[in-house]
């Protein structure tokens, strides 16, 4: 079946969850960071065939000390694009530093003093990067659909096929077994929440990002 990729959504759907985000209360200078976490939700900026509506698999640190973001490597059309979330639009909390597809990570590196960054949101926890197997219970929170869960019903060794569900703006979106990040949303098989989902290999992932030395290489969840 032809994949549908979940979070390469028009510039102009993006453009939309950017203005809705823009509705949102402005905040004084004083107020809380913004926290960003598991599920979090993401607009990237520039032009407009720049703009994605994406979600966070998880928040940590690389070996070099940076605050990064892992999500679905279609979400980063370009490197150094604002990242913007959703909710808080008032200004970037980082730039697009990498994306990869096959399997399909990115990552955002985050300013430390824009954002507060968590383990847990949405009903998700992330601790740790693990390897998921089929039959494995698991959930997922995104941008587009919340939290849904379900099992792993296949390993194509890059990709954990999954029936947790998910519609456009999920990608990116972290797949837990437990506290364990085990993937991260890619594309649907068929039509987005009324089939499985594909998920990269956050260990797959993880293991090349750490070979290639690029921003996330050892990846840590906070």
């Amino acid at each position: 079946m032809k994949k549908a990729r979940l979070g390469c959504v028009s510039g102009l759907f993006a453009a939309a969850v950017l203005a809705v985000s823009a509705m949102a209360p402005g905040t004084a200078a004083a107020a809380p960071l913004p926290v960003v976490g598991p599920g979090s939700g993401f607009v990237t900026t520039g032009g407009i065939d720049d703009l994605t509506a994406c979600s966070i698999a998880a928040v940590g640190y690389d070996d070099a000390g940076r605050l990064v973001a892992l999500t679905a490597g279609h979400c980063i059309l370009r490197t150094g694009l604002p990242v913007t979330l959703v909710g808080s639009p008032a200004a970037p909390v980082g730039t697009t530093a990498v994306g990869h597809w096959g399997p399909d990570y990115g990552v955002i590196v985050l300013d430390p003093a824009k954002v507060t960054p968590v383990s847990s949101l949405g009903g998700i926890t992330v601790t740790d990067i693990g390897i998921g197997s089929v039959g494995q219970p698991v959930c997922k929170t995104g941008l587009g659909s919340g939290l849904t869960c379900g099992s792993i019903i296949d390993d194509r060794g890059g990709d954990l096929v999954s029936d947790a569900v998910t519609v456009w703006a999920d990608s990116g979106a972290p797949l837990v077994a437990g506290t364990t990040l085990v993937g991260i949303a890619s594309h649907a098989s068929g039509a987005p929440l009324l089939t499985p989902t594909a998920y990269a290999s956050a260990s797959e992932s993880l293991r090349l990002l750490s070979a290639s030395g690029a921003p996330g290489a050892g990846f840590r969840p906070v």
